[in-house]
């Protein structure tokens, strides 16, 4: 009786050590994927950087690129009408109640009429300014 024992302990054993390994095994391959999945981004964020520096010294060596950006139509320098009357009719209103042109009360009525015109739009507005 004690051989039987024996041999069952033996193979209990064995199964232990075969299950030991093969958790082991997806272990070290779950490490050696993750470890393949860095390696891979830094190599593709490298070669990035790479490609990036060298389009932006070729655009400086072409002398197409600048270190300013460009500034796209509707971003162009105001003109010097621009700077006298702002895009902001509140804030027209407020630099023509700080300049003493209007008084208290009609920047009160043009203030109520601006936010009660939410509908209309800009050039609505233009041409209502236009009319008063």
């Amino acid at each position: 009786m004690a051989l039987p024992k024996l041999v069952l302990w033996l193979v209990l054993a064995v199964l232990a050590l075969l299950l030991l390994s093969a958790v082991v095994s997806a272990v070290f391959a779950a490490v050696a994927f993750v470890w393949w999945l860095v390696r891979t981004a830094i190599t593709l964020a490298v070669l990035g950087g790479l490609l990036y520096g060298g389009y932006k010294l070729y655009g400086l060596l072409s002398g197409s690129g600048s270190s300013e950006p460009s500034l796209s139509r509707s971003e162009t320098s105001p003109t010097a009408t621009d700077y006298s009357r702002p895009e902001d009719p509140v804030e027209d209103l407020q630099q023509q109640y700080a300049s003493g042109k209007l008084d208290e009360a009609e920047l009160e009525r043009r203030l109520e009429r601006e936010l009660a015109d939410d509908d209309l739009d800009s050039i609505d507005r233009e041409l209502q300014r236009e009319r008063s």
